[in-house]
């Protein structure tokens, strides 16, 4: 009798795991939704970008953390520096969980200005995280006639740029209005290239760039003493330059702090990855664990690590809370970094 009261209690205990949202029950509903389907990740750039790398990666290695391992396939959706695939993800994509996006890091930043041609919410998507934080990084070659982050203040330092609306001529630009450093900038150089290649021929002094392209194209110029990095533009450091202060350090007043955090946000999101908004909630759990599970899944890690790229994992619920923490920003301040920025995209 015993023994059968044990027997009974054990699948009455099994029964009822089985019914609670996160167990046996919501992981057969999941694995029957997602069997022997795809699912599409959009992305807003070209193939050679490095968002599209991220993308190709992590749309790899994704699908076997979802119940029911769907295959990923990733598209290309270029148009307005990331608003046409934002817009398209927030208001036509299905909210199903079978269309994903990998987005601009500046998408919760153009939200809050409201920045021309923004028509959603950031707010509003399902968040699922990013693999890598960045920093920008402004550096200088040996020649020039600056050597430390106070230098900066008080010597010109020739920086070139692709073009008035790229995140090259954002920040030296804002670093000089908001902190008073003295940057002249040099703009109209075809693209990334071409204005490493500037400096190496002495043509300008450096360039202000993410600190994770700058590793991977010249890493050996660092190695070699042929470029310093002086300055950090970004919320935290890079773990490759933790010895070089970040611009925030030299903020005076609430103001100018305020202003660059809501500048230097975008960097944090590094890589974001998202879910059209509406998506019911246990499935946006389930991919948000998925995604947690894919940036410590070893294979995924030694992949990450063959392409020199650096995992440097948010959550997506830290995303959430960046957000929220962004949108209670003065209005004001936001309204002087819509200026910095000018309709770049």
């Amino acid at each position: 009798m015993k023994q059968s009261k044990a027997i009974f209690l054990a699948i009455a205990l099994a029964i009822a795991w089985m019914m609670l949202p996160g167990g046996a029950s919501a992981q057969t509903s999941q694995e029957q939704f997602y069997a022997g389907k795809q699912i599409k990740l959009t992305t807003h750039v070209g193939p050679a970008s490095g968002y599209a790398v991220w993308a190709r990666l992590v749309g790899a290695h994704l699908g076997r953390q979802i119940p029911g391992a769907p295959s990923i396939v990733v598209q290309n959706m270029p148009g307005a520096g990331g608003i046409k695939a934002a817009n398209y993800l927030y208001s036509l994509a299905p909210k199903d969980g079978l269309e994903l996006g990998a987005i601009n890091r500046l998408t919760p930043t153009w939200s809050i200005m409201r920045s021309q041609g923004v028509n959603f919410d950031a707010a509003e998507f399902g968040w699922l995280g990013s693999p890598a934080s960045d920093t920008n990084l402004c550096i200088v070659s040996k020649a020039a006639p600056v050597r430390t982050a106070d230098d900066l203040f008080s010597k010109e330092v020739i920086v070139g740029t692709d073009g008035v609306g790229s995140g090259m001529h954002i920040f030296p630009t804002a670093l000089n209005s908001v902190l008073g450093t003295k940057f002249k900038i040099v703009d109209g150089y075809k693209d990334t290239g071409d204005v490493i290649l500037a400096v190496d021929r002495g043509e300008i002094h450096g360039l202000c760039l993410s600190a994770e392209t700058l590793t991977n194209m010249r890493g050996d110029s660092f190695k070699s003493g042929e470029w310093r990095a002086v300055m950090q533009a970004g919320l935290t450091s890079s773990s490759d330059f933790s010895d070089v202060p970040l611009a925030l350090a030299f903020a005076k007043t609430t103001k100018q702090k305020q202003t660059l955090e809501f500048l230097f946000a975008s960097q944090t999101f590094g890589r974001p990855y998202l879910a059209p908004p509406g998506l019911p909630p246990e499935r946006l759990a389930m991919l948000r664990k998925a995604f947690d599970e894919t940036m410590t899944d070893p294979a995924f890690v030694a992949d990450v690590s063959k392409t020199r790229l650096k995992l440097s994992p948010i959550t997506g619920a830290e995303m959430d809370r960046l957000i929220a923490e962004l949108k209670l920003i003065p209005k004001d301040v936001v309204a002087d970094v819509a200026k910095l920025m000018g309709g770049a995209h």
